[in-house]
């Protein structure tokens, strides 16, 4: 539902069988181009199933633009004490 919603067109699905027979069908890939995104949380309000959050996280910088294609493995990591700024506390 939230690539559908998606005003950008920023969010790529692929779906695979689950192995698991209760589940019908999960993600293979979940992309989000963020330098496509307008950050307007309509994913957020679409999800049935609150997989999709907006943090305060909103300073992003990166050296490639291959770098600001978020996968699931990105979307899902938390961030270290070793990655954060002194002082900085990431609300999540």
């Amino acid at each position: 539902m939230c690539a559908t919603v998606c005003p950008a067109r920023c969010i790529h699905i692929v779906a695979e069988e689950s192995p698991d027979p209760n589940i019908e069908k999960r993600p293979k890939v979940f992309e989000i181009d963020a330098l496509r995104c307008v950050m307007c949380g309509l994913c957020v309000d679409a999800c049935p199933c609150d997989a999709i959050v907006m943090t305060g996280e909103y300073a992003m910088a990166e050296y490639s633009r291959k770098d600001f294609i978020w996968d699931i493995e990105f979307l899902t990591r938390r961030p270290s004490l070793k990655e954060t700024k002194p002082g900085y506390t990431p609300r999540i």
